[in-house]
């Protein structure tokens, strides 16, 4: 079995606005991209949000994976879309 080799990787943060709330989010995260073939581009987040009701709302930490970086970014934009944030 082929070992699996880590091409990139890169810290994220990620930022948005809630819009009933009006407030800031922030995760931080980790961008990383293997050598592979499906599901090659892994993206894990953690929450940045502290003294807020929107933590509540928001998960602590997730997971987008996907063929290439622009399939991840585009889970992530929809989730943010589905919680009632904006990038």
């Amino acid at each position: 079995m082929a070992k699996i080799v880590k091409i990139f990787e890169s810290k994220e943060e990620i930022v948005g606005k809630h819009l009933r709330s009006n407030e800031w989010i922030m995760y931080s995260g980790r961008l990383i991209v293997y050598d592979r073939p499906g599901k090659s581009v892994l993206l894990v987040i953690k929450s940045q949000i502290y003294d807020s009701f929107i933590s509540m709302e928001m998960d602590e930490s997730k997971e987008f994976t996907g063929d290439n970086i622009t399939q991840v970014y585009q889970k992530l934009a929809s989730w943010f879309n589905r919680k009632g944030v904006k990038f």
